[in-house]
């Protein structure tokens, strides 16, 4: 969460950035490296539904776009956020969010690595923990992983005020029950979502194999910084 939030505010990219949680504990740990926090209901189905209530607060009423970035994506990187951010602004779609090529085999395999497949003009078509496209002839090649057609989904999300309340107003669906992904809820609904592609990155932390390995590279990083090595 602290390196989510010292990365996006590094981007300078956004008037007024918060933590949205219903936790006491991320409150407390969020307070002490300085990130301003909005305390939300405990009840919420997804983090757009907390984004939502926080958006709805008067102090929040002149924001047009509202911008979601998860804790899970420690790796956050400014053009993803540009990429999900041009979607609305001039792409001409209500939620706009970002993807990466998937990379790998194990990646597309990956039931914890959502991936996306979007149409020619850039609307996402189907979001699923599956191993979408499906290739016929046999696996993808390292080729495709690395192209713009095998892409995984990343954890960024911008929102027209109005199609964000739109959005959490819907009823969850069966395919949002079924593949646990909040953004099929306004997809199945007929909602457009952008989908910018960015160049290949870290994946978010979504198991704890990810939390390892987000750790190491995290360390990695922090004594690179310091000029030492390990």
């Amino acid at each position: 969460m602290e390196w989510v939030w010292h990365a996006a505010v590094g981007m300078d990219l956004f008037d007024r950035l918060v933590i949205a949680t219903d936790s006491a504990e991320v409150e407390a740990a969020a307070r002490a490296f300085g990130a301003e926090v909005e305390m939300t209901a405990a009840e919420h189905p997804s983090g757009t539904d907390r984004a939502a209530e926080v958006a709805r607060r008067a102090e929040y009423a002149g924001y047009p776009v509202v911008v979601n970035v998860q804790g899970d994506e420690p790796f956050v990187r400014r053009e993803q956020v540009e990429a999900a951010l041009a979607c609305v602004r001039g792409g001409g779609w209500e939620i706009g969010t970002a993807a990466t090529p998937v990379g790998t085999l194990d990646a597309w395999r990956d039931p914890s690595v959502v991936k996306v497949v979007r149409a020619d003009d850039g609307s996402a078509l189907c979001f699923s923990r599956a191993p979408v496209p499906h290739r016929r002839d046999g696996d993808p090649s390292p080729e495709d992983l690395s192209g713009g057609l095998f892409l995984r989904h990343l954890g960024i999300y911008a929102y027209r005020r109005d199609a964000l309340f739109r959005w959490v107003a819907l009823p969850e669906g069966a395919l949002e029950r079924t593949e646990r992904l909040e953004q099929l809820r306004p997809l199945a609904a007929g909602m457009r979502i952008g989908v910018g592609i960015t160049e290949a990155s870290e994946g978010g932390v979504d198991t704890p194999a990810d939390a390892a390995r987000a750790e190491l590279r995290l360390r990695q990083e922090i004594l690179h910084a310091a000029g030492t090595t390990e």
